[in-house]
């Protein structure tokens, strides 16, 4: 096999491959990318059972071809090279990298054993069109509120449904929730698709060069499709939490903020909080306040009063400050709504102008 490829085209598909690929599993040629190099096209493949990518590579075939060699050393050494153009070229056990000032090679292993990647193809089950840039950003607004444990596999994972129009994505920890919304031409209805939370990075970073993905969802499994290429994660057999039943539909107290100024009040107030990120909210209609304070016996205090528009009844209540600030960092509206449907109940917040966008949290009891 022997292709010439562009020493940064191949750093992206070879970044991509590496954060795919284990290498702690048992089966060595998993923790490898894998090159495919036919007359029409070349191709790094990379998978560790659980998620599965395929890069197409711009590159000119010389041989056709294939080769395994692990993916964080090839993805180490493509990095060190500063040559615009690459020579990727493998004979018999070698792997040989080749720029104009250098060369290396990667001892390569026994690619007959990398299994098929799995693959939705186009008619097998549901699929729905959407720009990638407006995918990636779907997905990176909820999996944060995901689960980290693995206890509850239906909690560390983000929802995936299409209805009415609307592709909507969820995930929750059981003590906040985030979802975001967008709308497509679509009218098939698919999901909730459970897609573990540790796989959306990989499939934010595989789609992001593409212009369109093609989402394809099937029993097991979901597919993201662009012309540079695939990725495909299993999904998780359960349920997802039907959460809209604790979504509130009124608000005892609303206070609307410039996001600029919340986000700095809250890192300020988080240099005061306690072991618990305790911080204390109040809405004050009728001294048109808006107010976090926190504090700590071995730190000290601070009260932070935020300019806002409030309305509503007078309500103050504790919260986690990160959940919130959580919150606040994947939000790109310059206005931001915080509503409390009363005392012990959720807060919700909102992203202005993106009403795409809603994060419920729950208070905190102490």
């Amino acid at each position: 096999m022997k292709i010439e490829i562009l020493r940064d085209h191949l750093d992206r598909a070879v970044s991509t491959a590496a954060k795919v690929s284990n290498k702690q599993l048992s089966l060595p040629v998993l923790g490898c990318a894998v090159f495919v190099a036919t007359k029409e096209r070349a191709v790094l493949r990379a998978t560790n059972l659980d998620v599965s990518v395929e890069v197409v590579l711009k590159a000119k075939v010389i041989t056709e071809g294939v080769a395994a060699v692990p993916a964080h050393v090839l993805a180490q050494t493509v990095a060190a090279f500063s040559d615009q153009k690459l020579t990727i070229e493998a004979k018999e056990t070698t792997l040989k990298v080749v720029g104009e000032r250098g060369k290396s090679s990667i001892a390569t292993i026994d690619a007959s054993e990398f299994p098929t990647l799995p693959y939705v193809k186009e008619g097998e089950g549901v699929a729905v069109r959407i720009p990638s840039k407006e995918l990636g950003a779907l997905l990176k607004n909820v999996s944060f509120a995901a689960a980290t444990s693995s206890m509850r596999p239906e909690l560390a994972s983000v929802s995936l449904s299409l209805d009415g129009g609307e592709l909507i994505a969820a995930a929750t920890d059981s003590f906040r929730l985030a979802e975001a919304r967008i709308r497509t031409k679509e009218r098939a209805a698919f999901g909730p698709a459970l897609i573990p939370a540790r796989n959306v990075p990989e499939i934010v970073r595989c789609i992001e060069f593409g212009a369109e993905t093609d989402i394809r969802v099937a029993e097991t499994q979901i597919t993201c499709v662009t012309d540079h290429g695939f990725i495909t994660s299993r999904t998780i057999d359960g349920a997802f939490p039907d959460y809209r039943g604790l979504v509130p539909k009124e608000f005892s107290a609303t206070a609307t903020v410039l996001r600029e100024d919340v986000v700095r009040a809250f890192r300020k107030v988080q240099i005061f909080a306690d072991a618990f990120n305790q911080v204390h909210i109040t809405v004050d209609p009728v001294a048109h306040r808006f107010s976090i304070q926190s504090s700590n016996a071995a730190v000290g205090e601070t009260d932070e009063d935020i300019p806002a528009s409030v309305e509503g009844e007078q309500i103050a209540m504790n919260f986690n400050a990160k959940y919130i600030t959580d919150a606040l960092s994947v939000m790109g509206g310059d206005s931001t709504s915080f509503a409390i449907a009363g005392p012990g109940k959720p807060m919700v917040l909102k992203d202005t102008p993106n009403r795409g966008f809603m994060y419920l949290v729950m208070p905190m009891n102490r």
